[in-house]
């Protein structure tokens, strides 16, 4: 079943225009939850590294055998906005930094101790991180996500509609 069917309805004036009202029953898009899940032991879900070119459409049918059930991936991630939470692939990356940075993509964006800690430029052993690297290691992050295994869906599907409606 398509992720909007599980929202609730509104009626909404759909012309908008005073004194002319035409009364419709719409879904209300706006609604927005976010997990309860009380599956939180690790063995509810499997570890899955987002490759470039996966979308959680094409996961959610090499999973689950159903497309249209991509919103649980999200939503089992905590992700409500698929355009910035999920990771870029390497092109999408290159063009958003370029766009972002402009003329200064390996400019340096901060500095780094040898455990990875930001640090300032004087402090022993600090590395430059540059802008590239350190977006990219941001969308790196992005990969790792909770696939939720196929016998615990009902349930998860159940707990949706129920903060939904």
């Amino acid at each position: 079943m398509a992720y909007f069917n599980y929202f609730p309805e509104i009626v909404y004036d759909v012309r908008g225009v005073k004194n002319n009202q035409r009364i419709q029953a719409i879904t209300n898009i706006l609604v927005r939850v976010r997990k309860k899940l009380e599956l939180t032991n690790i063995a509810y879900f499997d570890q899955y590294f987002v490759t470039d070119g996966d979308r959680p459409d094409t996961l959610a049918y090499q999973i689950y055998g159903d497309s249209e059930l991509h919103w649980v991936i999200l939503y089992a991630n905590y992700m409500t906005n698929p355009y910035y939470d999920w990771p870029l692939t390497s092109f999408d990356l290159q063009k958003y930094i370029a766009k972002k940075y402009s003329s200064n993509i390996n400019g340096t964006h901060h500095w780094e101790d040898t455990d990875g800690y930001e640090v300032d430029e004087t402090a022993s052993g600090a590395t430059a991180v540059t802008n590239y690297v350190y977006e990219e290691k941001k969308n790196d992050a992005k990969r790792s996500i909770n696939i939720i295994k196929q016998e615990y869906l009902g349930n998860i599907i159940k707990e949706f509609k129920k903060l939904v409606g």
